[in-house]
């Protein structure tokens, strides 16, 4: 009997602290969110990037970041995570690049306003953020320099779209394959282009037939110029494939 009701005491403890796990408010930005500082500290990034004219080809397109704000909202233990990370800090990423880390760095920096996470009794308690970013490399390359990359002498975003829409063939050998296909690649200067990552796909047989057209599209690019001078810009082809049994 005594036994039994150890395990029922043991069992009830387990549960008040989930609960009160579960009802931890996280730490405010500003009296906002977490995605709100999201927000502002990509926004940091790109004046950063733009400020100091840092070559698309050295950002890093996505970066995870943790930093812990304690009872008094300091913040403090800020680091990157990527796959050489250990425990909860490991994040399916390669490490950032250095002018990424600088910049990102300077951003958080930048951003203050922290007030502490509070748990179920209303106490102040540490809490540690991890966060994941999408940088707007595109974006950024825009701001820094009137010339802009080119596909046909016009804007990428609608001319290489229609034209690789027109040459990928989606026939008979997908037609139970859909899904998303993400692929980075590079304009060189000289117009040649260079496979950077395929950040997400369904199939590899889509992913081989995305870049095919990707490398047709060798010499109808504008390279990106800054002061005059082509550069090595990066590009990202994002298609979504439905097949017809959908």
């Amino acid at each position: 009997m005594k036994l039994r009701i150890l395990i029922y005491l043991m069992a009830f403890f387990c549960w008040t602290g989930a609960c009160a796990q579960q009802e931890l408010t996280p730490p405010k930005f500003n009296g906002a969110n977490v995605e709100y500082f999201m927000r502002r500290l990509v926004g940091e990034f790109e004046k950063i990037a733009v400020e100091r004219q840092v070559p698309a080809a050295e950002i890093s397109p996505r970066v995870a970041v943790a930093f812990k704000v304690d009872t008094t909202g300091g913040v403090s233990e800020w680091r990157f995570r990527d796959s050489a990370s250990e425990g909860r800090d490991r994040a399916d990423l390669p490490a950032a690049s250095e002018a990424t880390r600088e910049a990102m760095s300077e951003a958080f920096s930048r951003l203050g306003g922290w007030s502490p996470a509070v748990d179920a009794e209303g106490r102040k308690v540490d809490y540690t953020l991890r966060l994941t970013l999408r940088l707007p490399v595109e974006k950024i390359v825009r701001k820094q320099d009137p010339d802009p990359l080119l596909f046909l002498g016009e804007n990428p975003d609608k001319s290489f779209y229609a034209w690789a829409y027109d040459r990928l063939r989606y026939d008979e050998r997908f037609k139970n394959v859909g899904g998303v296909v993400h692929v980075r690649f590079y304009v060189e200067p000289d117009g040649k282009i260079t496979i950077g990552d395929v950040s997400k796909s369904p199939d590899e047989r889509l992913t081989k037939e995305a870049i095919r057209v990707i490398r047709n599209s060798k010499g109808k690019w504008t390279p990106r110029k800054v002061r005059g001078v082509p550069q090595r810009t990066a590009y990202e082809l994002r298609m979504n494939f439905i097949p017809e049994s959908h």
